[in-house]
């Protein structure tokens, strides 16, 4: 058994992650570790200024204060894990029947989640349970046991000609007992007492996008700050949890026999807190959760010349936080 920290994250308001790619009109579930740092460090800057956080970042070259994994939905006390990118443990003939509900389902509740990471065998029962689960996405005006995705109609108006589009906005909006949830591990008290400080004020900026329209505000309570115990396999092989964006000498981490991996195109905008304006983030590839390495990836902060009075430069969090999984050496391709 391993203790690790969670901080889970009630939403008050409308929820909006985007992806590159997929639109306005689609949104997310999972809120990724670059997206939770950014917010984090704004609101770092807003209680101990923005030079205290610049030197902060600075040191994550020399010592990294904290890890975070990307975010994931919560429904009451059940937590939802990305599945892995690897074959679950179960006879090859029940894979005839569920190989391609197996491939559409995203999340894992912690038991399945558990069972799966350590190569623990599962039986019909079981697959049958983990599939019912696999409509947990975000889909056009639908309600789930975690809220309600809907699309919200919306008018942009050409500065150039003054002409106006309608364009949709997709949300969710989860219940009172779900959300999103993320591990937090900490250096030490210090850091961990103020990155909870940093949340706290968060919850009333909001995360995510949309925020001037008042969407991402979230409540977080002492309760929503807890340990849990995650039942995690002796193994070298190690499963990624948040976004990964290696460091220079991790390239022999995707020649290993068992690595699977997979992309997220991360972009977008960057708002500074003291900034009057945005900047542009470049365009990366990241490695995306669920991806397995045969070792321990590190990742890194990455450094951007930034175009904004009072700014030298823009960070990107690329670390990683994994943990270990089995791997079965006979699985099937």
């Amino acid at each position: 058994m391993t203790k690790i920290k969670i901080v889970k994250l009630n939403f008050t308001s409308p929820l909006h992650i985007g992806e590159i790619g997929i639109g306005l009109e689609e949104s997310s579930l999972v809120l990724h570790s670059d997206t939770i740092f950014n917010a984090i460090c704004n609101s770092l800057s807003k209680l101990y200024g923005r030079e205290w956080v610049t030197t902060f970042l600075k040191g994550f070259s020399e010592s990294t204060p904290f890890r975070i994994s990307s975010g994931f939905p919560f429904i009451n006390n059940t937590l939802y894990f990305p599945k892995p990118m690897s074959w679950v443990n179960v006879k090859k003939s029940l894979l005839t029947n569920y190989s391609k509900k197996l491939k559409k389902t995203t999340y894992l509740t912690q038991d399945f989640f558990q069972k799966w990471i350590s190569g623990e065998q599962l039986f019909e029962e079981d697959l049958k349970k983990i599939t019912e689960n696999e409509t947990l996405e975000v889909c056009e005006n639908t309600a789930s046991d975690f809220g309600i995705n809907f699309l919200l109609p919306k008018v942009s108006i050409s500065r150039d000609n003054a002409e106006s589009s309608i364009y949709f906005l997709g949300s969710v909006r989860f219940n009172e007992d779900s959300g999103i949830w993320f591990i937090l591990d900490c250096k030490d008290k210090g850091y961990e007492e103020k990155v909870l400080s940093a949340l706290r004020l968060l919850q009333h900026d909001g995360i995510g996008g949309k925020r001037t329209w008042g969407y991402g505000s979230f409540c977080l309570k002492d309760k929503n700050v807890q340990e849990i115990q995650l039942d995690v396999p002796s193994s070298e092989t190690q499963l990624l949890l948040s976004l990964f964006y290696p460091e220079k000498g991790e390239e022999d981490l995707f020649s290993g026999k068992n690595a699977r991996w997979g992309f997220s195109l991360r972009g977008g905008y960057a708002y500074p807190y003291g900034s009057k304006s945005s900047s542009q983030k470049p365009q990366r590839l990241f490695i995306k959760e669920g991806s397995i390495f045969e070792k321990i990836p590190k990742g890194k902060l990455l450094e951007d010349a930034i175009n904004l009075e009072g700014f030298e430069k823009l960070y990107h969090y690329g670390f990683a936080y994994s943990i270990p999984i089995n791997i079965d050496e006979g699985e099937q391709e």
